[in-house]
């Protein structure tokens, strides 16, 4: 059975980010009540997870560490021989997409994202990267960085209408598809979650998901309670 990764899934992007090592250890925080003069006050407060994320290049020399990464799309597997010589790559390839999270770029909102580690286990539904300190701790003789750290702090995004759409049936069950869309698109529109495009290729009992074309009408079945 394969290693299971942290991963961010982020909207409207099909291709997830996924941590070359899993953190030792995950810091849930959150505020509620508060109190004075003897009267209490509570109010909702998003909850915040902070993690620190671990990258070292050098140790994907290794033949069972590229084995594991196969399954990821990630650097392809080489001849033994290959692989003793194999300069490692610059970490900045793995840190950057994680990194780019907090660029505001004139956008209105942060990116958007899940954090899930495992299949079932939702970390936080839909939450952004609020704040990162990336730390390079290796280099190779040219200063090429091939180690580094991530102290990463998610905070979640307090949305009752997009946890009632994700966790209630949808009131309109069938979508016409546009152009450019993809199952996996619709998938992260609809559940936000692009990797369960499945649910919608069994309720239309599509043979070749990749077959879709614009204004094909599709049905959106609720998301199931278990996800």
């Amino acid at each position: 059975m394969a290693l299971e990764k942290l991963t961010l899934l982020i909207e409207g992007k099909p291709k997830p980010i996924k941590a070359l090592f899993n953190p030792q250890q995950i810091q849930v925080t959150r505020s509620g009540w508060s109190q004075w003069n003897g009267k209490f006050f509570g109010r909702d407060q998003p909850t915040s997870i902070s993690l620190t994320l671990f990258f070292d290049t050098t140790l994907l020399r290794s033949n069972s560490f590229l084995s594991n990464l196969a399954a990821d799309n990630l650097p392809p597997i080489v001849s033994n021989k290959l692989i003793t010589t194999l300069r490692p790559e610059d970490v900045r390839l793995y840190t950057q997409p994680i990194y780019d999270l907090t660029r505001k770029a004139g956008k209105e909102k942060p990116p958007f994202c899940k954090l899930r580690w495992g299949y079932g286990n939702v970390l936080l539904e839909r939450c952004f990267l609020k704040s990162v300190t990336k730390t390079l701790t290796h280099f190779l003789e040219d200063g090429t960085p091939v180690r580094a750290t991530m102290n990463c702090t998610f905070e979640e995004v307090l949305d009752q209408s997009f946890l009632l759409k994700v966790r209630n049936p949808i009131d309109d069950p069938i979508r016409v598809v546009k152009r450019g869309e993809t199952l996996s698109s619709i998938a992260a529109e609809e559940f936000g979650d692009p990797a369960l495009w499945r649910i919608i290729a069994t309720a239309n009992q599509l043979d070749n998901p990749r077959q879709i074309v614009p204004g094909q009408r599709l049905t959106v079945p609720p998301r199931p309670a278990d996800l």
